[in-house]
């Protein structure tokens, strides 16, 4: 009777652990068809993008460059788009800006940068002319960097998913040698509590394989880089109303009540408790010092990275209009750290055109010499003072590609940072299993020694 309430335990525990694995099955297919999906389609948008750019470089009319692109399209879901777009282009005889609203439906589709920037960039020569040989230059430029980071991020992410699925099936066979090794003739495998958390640390497993494959399955083409720019403008505005008088008597308000803190500790005869208020002392008054600085580099960072592709618009912009023109267009497009910067710019030039201080005054408070060299260029195109403004303006924009290239790839990295943590989990969850094993083993030795 005995042997059989237990035999029916463990098919009980065997129906459960199969009922979970027909549950979890379907979402590895998910997120697998997910990663797949989503990896055609930066696939897509990479060849429509060389496609376009270069059939533009030929022909020199959207129209006919999409007409080409379209042909040089495999059959899929980015042909069937562009034959809509085209056909709406075509088709469509009462609106006024038909090939920015056909190029909307592709946007819509595949809601990527880059997409939007060749766009714009045809959408400007088609109305205004311009330059189309550099640019084209640099979107292609800026395309391959792109395209680049994210197949090296991709494969970099694939090989850590390898690593963690292999975490995962070494800790589970250790766990069960460890299970079923004969120690002192104790056998705890079919103990309820064993086996319980046998199948908690599974599905724990089973659950860190699934988020590792949410890490795989993401939209790359739409991957949303630059930080919310709502955030960023509060975090530039913040940074420029600093207050350092007010922040400096909340520093010694704050310093004043650890140093109180600290002396009891002291009188009390708590060193290591007073040495640590000593600490937490010295931080708090340096607190506003500290905290500005730290806001300084993160932002420093931020601009950098969202000035590169500034640059690269108002690049763009400059093909068909002058600079203080180009600056007042691209206030649509500019990142969100830098609005407030680029706004008082505009401002400055509607009072002093032709002085070159509003071009200095921007952004001079982080002291990016990236930056200030790319002013000095702007303000010498804009007197007229630039023989090789072009050539300067496209040797600035590389330089700037390869720091937007760096800043973006370090922050698709830190983005996937987890999947390293997810590394470590199965250690953490095949310990904890092998600690209640040890417990059980112990009592078992205990149980069998006191007969």
């Amino acid at each position: 009777q005995a042997n059989r309430q237990r035999r029916l335990r463990v098919e009980r525990r065997k129906a459960l652990l199969i009922l979970v694995s027909l549950i979890m099955i379907p979402v590895h297919m998910k997120l697998e068809k997910k990663r797949i999906y989503y990896g055609e389609r930066f696939f897509e948008i990479s060849l429509y993008l060389d496609t376009l750019l270069y059939a533009f470089a030929k022909e020199g009319k959207a129209d006919r460059a999409m007409q080409d692109a379209k042909m040089a399209l495999p059959e899929g879901n980015m042909k069937q788009i562009v034959t809509k777009a085209l056909d709406y282009m075509f088709l469509t005889f009462d609106e006024v800006e038909v090939l920015r609203e056909s190029f909307r439906m592709i946007e819509q589709e595949y809601p990527c940068k880059r997409i939007t920037d060749v766009h714009e960039f045809m959408i400007r020569v088609e109305y205004c002319g311009g330059d189309v040989e550099k640019t084209l230059n640099l979107l292609l430029l800026d395309k391959n960097r792109w395209e680049k980071r994210i197949k090296r991020m991709m494969a970099e992410r694939n090989k850590q998913m390898m690593d963690i699925i292999l975490s995962v099936a070494v800790s589970l066979l250790i766990c069960g040698v460890i299970m079923y090794l004969p120690v002192m003739n104790i056998d705890i495998s079919e103990n309820a509590v064993v086996q319980v958390f046998s199948l908690i640390v599974i599905f724990v497993d089973d659950l860190i394989i699934i988020k590792a494959q949410s890490y795989l399955a993401i939209d790359w083409g739409a991957l949303q880089i630059a930080e919310d720019e709502e955030v960023a403008t509060k975090k530039m505005k913040s940074f420029r109303e600093y207050n350092e008088q007010s922040e400096r008597k909340l520093s010694f308000l704050l310093g004043s009540i650890a140093i109180i803190i600290t002396a009891i500790f002291f009188l009390q005869g708590k060193e290591w408790h007073g040495a640590g208020g000593l600490l937490l002392t010295i931080f708090f008054l340096n607190q506003h010092k500290i905290g500005r600085n730290l806001a300084r580099k993160t932002l420093t960072r931020e601009i950098k990275y969202a000035f590169s592709g500034w640059l690269l618009d108002l690049a763009l912009l400059l093909q068909s209009e002058n600079v203080q023109v180009a600056l007042e267009k691209s206030k649509l497009y500019v990142p969100g750290v830098l609005k407030v910067e680029l706004f008082e710019l505009v401002e400055r030039l509607e009072k002093e055109p032709e002085s070159a201080e509003p071009y200095h005054q921007f952004l001079q408070i982080f002291m990016i010499p990236e930056i200030h060299s790319a002013m000095s260029i702007l303000y010498s195109l804009s007197i007229g003072n630039s023989g090789n403004a072009d050539k300067q303006i496209s040797e600035l924009v590389e330089k700037n590609l390869e720091i937007l290239d760096i800043s973006e790839e370090e922050k698709i990295r830190n983005m996937g940072s987890g999947m390293y943590l997810l590394f470590l989990a199965p250690v953490l969850t095949a310990s904890f299993k092998l600690l209640v094993d040890m417990v059980f083993l112990m009592l078992g030795f205990l149980q069998s020694s006191s007969f």
